[in-house]
């Protein structure tokens, strides 16, 4: 039953990217140590290949933290290492700084009580920062940031 069930999502996997225009590039990814043995494998086509590497490390590595890397074209989407988000300086806002010496591309998304999530793409140069509305009843966090093409 479980590998009907892969068969299916894979074949649906199939015929939804050969349905896609072809001017888009197919993500690659990669499995990522964060506690200093960085990449554990090279750039895969398959997210589940990454993470059958990541999950084999951390196994063999108790404790070690580790990410899959996501590249889509020539930008790769990571973990954000550049933000902090504090308190703003006006009332009910809330700043997110770049504490980076090189512009970032930071992916920032709202979460409201009734579960929607709205995300968007904020570009700040180096140490700046941006503030948000602070909203009742709702969060906002990054998600992952990249480097900005100049």
């Amino acid at each position: 039953m479980k590998s009907f069930a892969i068969a299916v999502v894979l074949i649906s996997g199939t015929i939804l990217f050969a349905a896609a225009p072809t001017a888009t590039v197919a993500p690659l990814f990669q499995a990522f140590c964060n506690d200093g043995d960085g990449a554990l494998s090279g750039w895969l086509d398959s997210r589940y290949e990454a993470y059958l590497i990541g999950r084999e490390h951390e196994m063999a590595n108790r404790g070690h933290r580790w990410d899959i890397l996501v590249q889509s074209g020539e930008t790769v989407i990571r973990v954000p290492t550049c933000a902090r988000l504090v308190d703003g300086s006006l009332p009910d806002t809330v700043r997110l700084e770049n504490l980076c010496d090189k512009c970032v591309k930071f992916t920032v998304s709202r979460t409201r009580a009734d579960g929607t999530v709205k995300s968007k793409e904020i570009k700040i140069d180096a140490k700046k920062s941006r503030q948000f509305r602070k909203l009742p009843n709702a969060t906002i966090k990054v998600e992952g940031e990249r480097d900005c093409s100049e």
